[in-house]
């Protein structure tokens, strides 16, 4: 279905304007936005509220593995070498972590999202086995952010050359995982290769913002105990508040200081792990709408343009424009729960579930 009209209630560029018209797609491109007053749904391949596909800007899909953790605090579930993910990851078949995978990308799908970034441990195993579990999942696009096997204090060259060979990056575990010359030495390869840099700091308290923010990464994960000067250093953010909230390290209104964040710097959403959250970015936007920032349109706009621009791909993705691809999502706005709905951009935030899409397409 590359060349096709959708229309209905459009939530349009870069600002979200809600008009009422047709979006017309050739080749997987948005060529053109009419606005018009009334839609027949005759000439469309589906009508309804069309918004851009989510984005989902952290995840850890190796964890698909295991589900149904137990509340822990942070360290024991998720701290390398030891917590219990990295212990399960190493006990893995590699059959079986990428069936795992797998299923969390068709998952992806039916909850309206077409591109994620994935922090991706285990070397090159783990990048491979993601790499396996993609090929078939043709409408999701994953960003891969690979980094050499977990617990280790030195650096191989070549390892570090064959994960970004063929990932779009690196996702490092912390500023403290790694000796400082290690990290630096993985750091300045990525860099010299052009590939993007992603760093978790600040998830547990603020000890290691300042050591990540040094390193100069394209974006931060979690700060959840920024300061405002931390947040100040301009380095875009991606949180993850229902994943803090699972491992006990943050509290609604307060931690992680989003508000604050936006005044400052790009702010995008995630998932983050999935044995400790699903992959609905459709509940993470509830969540932060309702417990954090009280501000629809922004928590919308982190789940899209925020996070195209924070993963560098806002040219292509993120907003309904003519020229960019045509990642849209179709929402039914008289399906039983949407029903008499009045303002779109709070229905889409705050109510909207999987059940709702009535179609999503993805032309990259």
């Amino acid at each position: 279905m590359e060349d096709y009209v959708v229309g209905g209630h459009i939530l349009n560029g870069d600002d979200f304007e809600l008009i009422t018209g047709y979006v017309y797609v050739e080749g997987g491109t948005i060529v053109e936005i009419e606005e018009r007053s009334n839609i027949k749904s005759d000439n469309c391949a589906a009508s309804g509220i069309v918004m851009p596909s989510l984005i989902n800007a952290h995840t850890h899909l190796g964890d698909s593995i295991i589900k149904d953790v137990p509340f822990s605090g942070l360290d024991t579930l998720v701290k390398p070498p030891h917590g219990l993910k990295h212990r399960a990851l190493r006990d893995a078949a590699f059959g079986v972590l990428v069936e795992a995978m797998h299923k969390s990308l068709l998952d992806a799908l039916v909850t309206g999202t077409t591109l994620l970034a994935d922090f991706r441990e285990g070397g090159i195993f783990g990048v491979n086995a993601l790499k396996t579990a993609m090929d078939p999942v043709k409408k999701v696009q994953v960003m891969i952010l690979g980094r050499p096997n977990d617990g280790r204090d030195y650096i191989v060259e070549d390892e570090i050359d064959t994960i970004l060979d063929v990932a779009y990056g690196l996702g490092v575990s912390g500023s403290r995982d790694f000796s400082s010359a290690a990290i630096g030495a993985m750091i300045n390869r990525a860099r010299t290769r052009g590939k993007f840099v992603a760093i978790h700091a600040g998830e547990q308290d603020n000890s290691d913002i300042d050591s990540a923010i040094s390193l100069n990464p394209d974006c931060l994960i979690h700060m959840t105990y920024a300061s405002k000067h931390q947040i100040e250093s301009g380095i875009p953010i991606v949180v993850c508040p229902r994943s803090n909230l699972v491992t006990g390290v943050g509290s609604a209104f307060r931690h992680p200081p989003i508000g604050e964040m936006l005044q400052a710097t790009t702010v995008g959403l995630g998932t983050d792990n999935v044995m400790l959250n699903s992959l609905n970015m459709f509940a993470e936007m509830e969540f932060v709408s309702k417990a954090f920032l009280h501000d629809d349109l922004k928590v919308l706009e982190m789940a899209t343009l925020n996070n195209a621009k924070i993963l560098g791909v806002d040219n292509d993705l993120g907003s309904i424009a003519v020229g960019k691809h045509a990642s849209l999502l179709i929402i039914n706005h008289q399906s039983n729960n949407l029903f008499g709905t009045e303002n779109i951009v709070n229905s889409v935030v705050r109510r909207a579930r999987p059940d709702d899409i009535v179609l999503l397409t993805n032309g990259g």
